[in-house]
């Protein structure tokens, strides 16, 4: 059952979630496929694996033979480049900035991030955003296993002293919630990201908001 409110502890996903992030992630994609000589995937199926760690990302994608780290490493470089061009940036959902300043002015509420993304990659992307310092916790893919796994959740908890009955997850993926009810958290299904609301409810979802003033509504933020 829904938990009471205030928490302690909200995390948010990245991708989907916090920001629309859909052109650079396919435009990523095309570049990096194209050049290792691979079929480039559909959107459809590249969109259907946001959230897990990149590296399996491409090995579900690409296949056993590919060279993965080295598509790894190609990905970061053209991830970097399409950054700075307006066309890819990733761009907040509208009313996310707002929902997260006022979460931060809101004792006792403490923020975190756990992503597919690694540490390298949602950094500078949270320092552009002007967000870096509303995280107390960030959580990536290169400090513990991909999701579903929990520990990127326990470790945010570990991180913040919080306990698992006083933090919610949330997060726009069938990954993100199965993660949340791996690590015992409460999981906030988002509509407006990459799976659908169906999805969500089947992966282990407790509610969803198809709006952030939904969501705000959900975190008691007025």
């Amino acid at each position: 059952m829904p938990k009471a409110f205030p928490l302690k502890l909200v995390i948010f996903d990245f991708d989907g979630t916090l920001v629309d992030s859909r052109a650079l992630i396919l435009q990523c994609h095309r570049l990096a496929f194209t050049e290792f000589g691979l079929p480039v995937p559909s959107p459809q199926d590249s969109l259907a694996l946001i959230g897990m760690s990149l590296e399996r990302v491409l090995a579900q994608l690409a296949g056993p033979r590919a060279p993965v780290q080295d598509m790894v490493r190609a990905y970061g470089r053209i991830l970097r480049q399409l950054r700075s061009e307006p066309d890819f940036a990733e761009r907040p959902f509208d009313g996310i900035a707002t929902l997260l300043r006022d979460l931060n002015n809101a004792p006792p509420v403490t923020l975190g991030i756990a992503t597919g993304h690694t540490s390298a990659a949602v950094i500078p992307a949270l320092e552009a955003l002007g967000w870096r310092q509303y995280f107390r916790t960030v959580q990536a893919a290169d400090m513990a296993p991909s999701k579903p796994h929990p520990g990127m959740l326990l470790q945010a908890l570990d991180a913040t002293g919080a306990r698992a009955e006083q933090a919610v997850f949330i997060g726009d993926t069938s990954f993100d919630m199965e993660m949340a009810r791996a690590a015992k958290l409460e999981g906030i299904g988002v509509t407006w990201g990459y799976h659908s609301a169906d999805r969500l409810f089947a992966a282990g979802a407790h509610r969803i908001a198809r709006s952030v003033e939904e969501l705000r509504s959900l975190l008691c933020v007025h």
